[in-house]
């Protein structure tokens, strides 16, 4: 029966503490949530109504003890040695080089003096993120091909946690259309297919609550073609004159170019020269040209004529003269011998 007044003393201390925790000030902290990134500080930050008597500050659910202080030095609970700074006249606590278990709902408690005693609670919440380090764009295709379909993707470093992604092109947000889509997350983008308009610079934003990255460039050139191919040729040429054949394309990359003569490969390149043409070289010149990437060829064929030396409209004239002369000759030898007789 001794300990009795002991027992009862601390059930009447229970009651009055749970009474005095129903009428206690529910205190509002200055920023809710408070959102820091791993290693950095964050301030858990409170402003009491009165003069700071005494608080009490748990990590929640398992009411784990952080700091407490009752107008003497602040106790530091385990854990949290040299991490915690206790503002013993607001109740702040200044949490540093928080990680990714510290995220959670701290609650206080606390005691101030006006004109009397007044109890205060609250709770505030931390987040805490990873930083992002870096963010690439990754194309499914290492080299797209006109008219194909092609994907781009937003690959993040460093954090788990993406709030939202921005897509650029040149430097301007991108325009999505019925061709050009984004995923649910705008991890990716989708062109259904991709055509020569998409070429330009491809970059991807990504942020979250404590980064914002950037990608560097990715530069998309779409590969094409070929397509219009052309000879340029004269049509003929005089026996023993030199020609150069000239083969081009639209085609990205460059083609490669192979040159047929009456059916039968005969070169390669985007030229083709014959330094003395003999009536042998008349005849019909393709021109194929390959584009190794896409796997297409397309051609073009020129007709060509070798003519005679000095076949010319000149050679005419003067054999034109030569007969005149001829004729005239035979015209004064004419005349004198009718002369003489």
């Amino acid at each position: 029966m001794r300990h009795l007044p002991i027992y009862l003393f601390i059930y009447v201390y229970l009651f009055i503490a749970f009474f005095l925790g129903c009428l206690a000030l529910e205190l509002t902290p200055v920023t809710d949530p408070v959102i820091s990134e791993v290693g950095g500080n964050a301030m858990l930050e409170i402003k009491p109504p009165g003069v700071l008597v005494s608080v009490i500050w748990t990590f929640s659910p398992a009411a784990i003890p952080v700091v407490s202080w009752t107008e003497t030095n602040p106790v530091i609970g385990a854990g949290y040695e040299n991490r915690v700074t206790l503002n013993t006249a607001t109740g702040s606590v200044e949490l540093r080089s928080v990680n990714l278990s510290d995220a959670g709902v701290y609650t206080f408690q606390g005691t101030t003096f006006t004109s009397g005693r007044e109890a205060f609670n609250g709770s505030v919440t931390l987040e805490v993120y990873e930083p992002i380090t870096n963010v690439n764009v990754k194309p499914s295709l290492a080299q797209p091909i006109a008219n194909q379909a092609l994907k781009l993707t937003c690959e993040v470093l460093g954090s788990q946690t993406v709030s939202s992604r921005l897509w650029l092109k040149d430097g301007q947000p991108l325009s999505t259309s019925d061709r050009i889509t984004l995923s649910v997350d705008s991890s990716v983008v989708s062109f259904n297919p991709v055509l020569q308009s998409d070429n330009g610079e491809y970059q991807c934003k990504a942020s979250n609550p404590v980064s914002e990255v950037t990608s560097t460039g990715y530069r998309l050139e779409v590969n094409y073609g070929p397509e219009q191919a052309s000879i340029t040729a004269p049509d003929s040429a005089a026996e023993g004159s030199s020609i150069t054949f000239t083969c081009s394309a639209q085609s990205i990359p460059p083609c490669d170019y192979t040159w047929y003569f009456n059916g039968k490969e005969t070169a390669q390149g985007s030229q083709y020269k014959i330094a003395s043409v003999s009536n042998a070289d008349s005849g019909s010149y393709t021109c194929v040209a390959w584009n190794s990437v896409t796997g297409r060829n397309t051609s073009a064929v020129k007709e060509f004529n070798v003519t005679e030396s000095g076949s010319g409209s000149g050679s005419g004239c003067l054999k034109a003269e030569i007969a005149q002369i001829a004729i005239g000759t035979l015209s004064g030898i004419a005349l004198l011998l009718c002369l003489s007789a």
